[in-house]
């Protein structure tokens, strides 16, 4: 244990003192911890071995305690932390803690952790304040890989997931595509040669039934198309976005225009090019059933390391404070958060626009 000065408390048993010396040095042995201790009457300081340990200063730079330690409080956090002290000083509290970062005598920074008592008098005048220093930067170092590892374990459970729905959606669309349709083009066949073996009154029934089948046929293709977007496997992204614009439509006229940079089929892989597809199919849903939107713009561009689309439109602004986000916007945070993504919205109740940004 070190001193500067004489100790700044005793006791009238010299015994009962040395042992509280001992059990002083034995808790910052054992805790490894920086124990200081600053007296207002005699402005005297009283450090344990642990904080020249820990911070690499001398007893007669770390004399003047109060200066030393505003001083050497990084910039980040300096002001919060003073502020935050001073108030307690100021106040009845006395008891404080907190976490910053401070300077060691080398220039490196440790984050620490800083626990403060105060000793006051009946007045609540402050007599001593007792505090101790913990070094976390070890502790911070392997939570914040622990939080890397926990948030890559996440991004691949959530890749795998997108993977298997894929896989899961293609299986069923060639269902539909190869069994379910053949079958029902055959049955198809048959109507158009039983049309000719039926009288008049019969064959508006095989008319009727003909017509039913044929739009269950053009219905099964169009849900087998958005299950698995074949188009984009064999003619590309920006072939499969036109194409899912081109079928939004047969149900509502929209102007719609699409830009993709012409360098993103040679660079980004197809797993990132279905996940942009999958998103954007997702906001053209939520234009189609929630939007009185006339335009739409899709872009595609290379953003340094990352791809950055954009789907605009035109449609009734919303207050973005008060949104819900509802099975089409978590889609799209889910497909975002497993490629590493992040996905932003902007728009304004009351004016016209709307803008889904995803940068992946």
């Amino acid at each position: 244990m070190t001193e500067i000065q004489q100790p700044i408390f005793s006791v009238s048993n010299p015994e009962e003192y040395f042992k509280s010396i001992n059990r002083f040095q034995l808790l910052s042995i054992a805790t490894k911890e920086g124990i200081w201790e600053y007296d207002f009457n005699t402005r005297q300081s009283f450090y344990n071995d642990g904080m020249i340990d820990l911070l690499g200063y001398t007893l007669d730079e770390i004399a003047d305690n109060e200066s030393w330690w505003r001083n050497n409080l990084h910039p980040q956090d300096k002001k919060r932390v003073i502020t935050e002290v001073d108030e307690i000083m100021a106040g009845t509290k006395s008891v404080w803690w907190g976490k910053y970062q401070f300077r060691c005598k080398d220039g490196s920074y440790k984050l620490i952790l800083d626990r403060l008592f105060v000793v006051r008098d009946k007045s609540q005048k402050a007599l001593r304040l007792i505090g101790t220093m913990q070094d976390l930067t070890e502790i911070d170092a392997l939570q914040q890989e622990l939080e890397k590892i926990r948030r890559q374990h996440h991004i691949n459970m959530m890749r795998a997931i997108f993977q298997a729905e894929e896989g899961e959606r293609k299986i069923i669309s060639e269902e539909l595509n190869e069994n379910i349709n053949q079958v029902l083009a055959a049955i198809n066949m048959h109507l158009a040669q039983a049309k000719t073996q039926v009288n008049k009154e019969g064959l508006v029934w095989l008319q009727e039934a003909q017509g039913l089948l044929l739009d269950s046929i053009s219905g099964i293709s169009k849900i087998a198309k958005r299950l698995s977007p074949i188009v984009l496997n064999d003619l590309g992204f920006e072939l499969a976005l036109d194409e899912l614009m081109d079928n939004m439509q047969h149900t509502r006229k929209v102007s719609y225009h699409i830009f993709v940079d012409e360098k993103i089929a040679g660079i980004v892989n197809l797993d990132i090019q279905t996940v942009l597809y999958r998103i954007a199919q997702e906001q053209v849903i939520n234009i189609e059933k929630h939007s009185e939107a006339r335009n739409i713009l899709i872009k595609v561009e290379i953003a340094g390391k990352k791809i950055r689309m954009t789907v605009e439109d035109d449609g009734i602004g919303i207050n973005l404070k008060s949104i819900q986000y509802g099975k089409g916007f978590s889609n799209i945070q889910e497909k975002t958060e497993a490629f590493d993504g992040s996905f932003n919205l902007e728009s304004v109740e009351g004016k016209p626009g709307f803008k889904l940004e995803v940068i992946i």
